[in-house]
């Protein structure tokens, strides 16, 4: 399957927002907000069925690259904070002082491991405790292991079903999916991750007291500091740094046109359309000035957008171009910022991400 075509999920999900923020009647609140739940469920699930078969085609490479493991940690335990006060948890993060902050590793996927299982255990703990710890296990010249644990106090896994909760599609019975919701595919893509980056790992669990899970990676000593990025982000409200920005939106579908220029004109900015490449390298070659920040979609007839925007960062390197593609497993983002693209969102959007991003960009 080389490239899934996301364009009915993507009018789904992007005409209920657009109803949900139009003053719908109070009858219709409830069933637009199932449809929304339910856009977002097969998204996730669409998501997770093409990881798994992009890490089993093999065609998901490692990177190395120096990374900064102390603060990639931090800021996984602040992205949690809201999720950990739905279900009134406390997440905690302990870090072994003893492990250096400059390593070289795959920061993306170590994240995607991590992520997958704090969010796992936030959601099946109820007024308890979720911590992530970390220890330093093995040192040979500049080679390390850490050995990390996730470990809660939430409702626990029976003896019976532990062996295959790797397993695709598994959740442990059909009464915790039911109430959980979930796709059942996080801990099989966790354990391919852990297995691709050389590691292992294993759970130790009881019904009621809550479940630990612990893997083991290895990591190379970084032998230069790593230059400390900080992200691109505002604490003023998205609506205040957006309002009345000109964006660029290159796009061919009908459709998505019309959700995108709504969804901006709905925070205040303008939108210009453009249906395919070589316009928008043409476009902003002439008014270089006109516009704040290019939407420039992966798959448009004639040049595709990599190739536009190649073009483009010939004669513009500032204005940020932010990538529109569908779910693929052939796109990653590491091969999309290559061409000079600037971010990348995902086709169906969410639209908080959607905002959020763009107001990260025009800082």
């Amino acid at each position: 399957m080389k490239f899934f075509h996301s364009l009915p999920l993507n009018a789904i999900n992007g005409i209920t927002h657009l109803l949900i923020e139009d003053n719908p009647k109070e009858s219709q609140i409830e069933y637009l907000n199932s449809l929304q739940f339910s856009g977002n469920y097969l998204l996730t699930f669409i998501n997770d069925i093409l990881e798994i078969n992009r890490i089993e085609s093999e065609n998901v490479p490692v990177e190395n690259i120096q990374c900064a493991f102390h603060t990639q940690l931090k800021n996984i335990q602040n992205s949690f904070k809201e999720i950990a006060q739905e279900n009134n948890n406390i997440f905690e993060i302990d870090i072994d002082k003893s492990i250096p902050e400059h390593l070289i590793c795959d920061p993306t996927k170590l994240s995607q491991i991590i992520i997958n299982l704090v969010n796992n255990a936030l959601k099946f703990t109820k007024n308890g405790h979720v911590r992530l710890s970390t220890h330093l296990e093995e040192i040979q010249d500049k080679t390390i292991k850490i050995k990390f644990q996730v470990a809660d106090n939430g409702i626990g896994i029976p003896e019976d079903k532990q062996h295959e909760i790797f397993e695709s599609f598994s959740q442990g019975s059909i009464e915790i999916n039911r109430k959980y919701g979930g796709t059942g595919l996080g801990l099989a893509i966790v354990k391919r991750l852990v297995e691709l980056l050389g590691g292992t790992i294993t759970l130790n669990s009881k019904v009621g007291l809550g479940t630990t899970f612990t893997f083991i990676l290895p990591f190379q000593v970084s032998e230069t500091l790593v230059e400390e990025k900080k992200p691109l982000e505002t604490e003023e409200p998205v609506e205040t740094v957006v309002e009345g920005k000109r964006i660029l939106l290159v796009e061919d579908n009908k459709i998505n046109q019309m959700i995108t220029k709504k969804m901006l004109e709905n925070r205040g900015m303008s939108c210009r359309i453009l249906d395919n490449g070589e316009d928008s390298v043409t476009l902003l070659r002439k008014e270089p000035d006109s516009y704040d920040l290019v939407l420039m979609d992966v798959h448009l007839p004639g040049i595709n957008g990599t190739i536009a925007t190649q073009q483009i960062r010939e004669f513009n390197t500032q204005i940020p171009i932010i990538a529109l593609t569908a779910i693929s497993l052939n796109e990653n983002r590491e091969m999309l910022l290559s061409y000079g693209m600037t971010e990348v969102l995902t086709k169906p959007f969410e639209p908080e991400k959607f905002y959020k991003i763009i107001a990260d960009h025009l800082l």
